[in-house]
């Protein structure tokens, strides 16, 4: 993933990448379907589109032989001459304009520019000696017909935290309930940057799914929502961590979460 983003970032650099208007996935071509299903392997809705374009992928690439069925990509030829011991050989130089949409072109930007950046300098952090393990529930709270909000009876997220010293992580076997992109495990393995405070609070950012997809549905990328020190949270007691915490998340005006801490314990 890093020597890919290190990749595009040259592209950008060198303008090697243009933009032309399309749809979501109508305008992909082949080798960039193939590229994102790399990256992210489990996420459906590429692997739909493979199996739709009847394509085949190896690497990031369409396997050779394997039809083109969407091709936006135009070549221009420079070609330039030497002499050499009174032969003429012809040296050609080509060069590829690779064309993509708005909206490609911003999710590819995003794999440079981290969503999950985040300035701690501004928390006290912990540090604490032991590592710490819990489990954690993400309800939905609705402000639609409330100004206090309406916590929802259904879970959006479970699974697993592991605190070690200030840094936050999901543990493998979390996971989004919302269907769609969400079933992607990798989101809540890499696209989390929380840290704990020394007075039990979460801050960061973290991707975050605000909608139930269904199948067949339109996918829905999720938002990366700023966690702060919230007035109505109820921060994790490290004096005694047995006791449950609520962390709650501001993401949208209508709708936003609380994350409930349960049964933590030393490591």
């Amino acid at each position: 993933m890093k020597f890919k983003r290190i990749l595009l970032t040259l592209f950008l650099g060198i303008g090697l990448i243009g933009v032309s208007i399309a749809g979501a996935y109508d305008d992909w071509t082949d080798d960039v379907v193939c590229m994102w299903l790399d990256m992210r392997p489990t996420n459906e809705g590429y692997k739909a589109e493979v199996q739709k374009r009847g394509i085949g992928c190896e690497g990031g690439k369409v396997l050779a032989g394997a039809a083109q069925t969407n091709k936006t990509t135009s070549t221009n030829k420079k070609t330039t001459t030497s002499n050499r011991s009174s032969s003429s050989v012809d040296k050609e130089i080509t060069i590829y304009d690779i064309a993509f949409s708005p909206k490609v072109l911003e999710e590819l930007l995003k794999l440079v520019v981290s969503q999950t950046d985040y300035d701690f300098s501004k928390h006290k952090l912990t540090n604490n000696v032991k590592d710490i393990r819990c489990a954690f529930t993400i309800y939905r709270v609705v402000y639609e017909n409330s100004e206090l909000g309406v916590m929802e009876g259904w879970s959006m997220a479970k699974g697993g935290i592991n605190v070690q010293g200030s840094d936050v992580e999901f543990t493998e076997g979390s996971f989004w309930q919302m269907g769609g992109l969400s079933t992607d495990p990798s989101y809540l393995q890499d696209e989390v940057n929380i840290k704990l405070t020394e007075d039990g609070h979460f801050v960061g950012k973290m991707a975050y799914f605000t909608h139930t997809v269904k199948e067949g549905e339109v996918p829905r990328n999720p938002l990366y929502p700023i966690l702060t020190k919230h007035k109505r949270s109820k921060p994790i007691n490290l004096k005694s961590i047995g006791d449950s915490a609520e962390i709650w998340i501001d993401v949208e005006d209508w709708a936003g979460g609380i994350m409930r801490i349960s049964r933590c314990k030393y490591l």
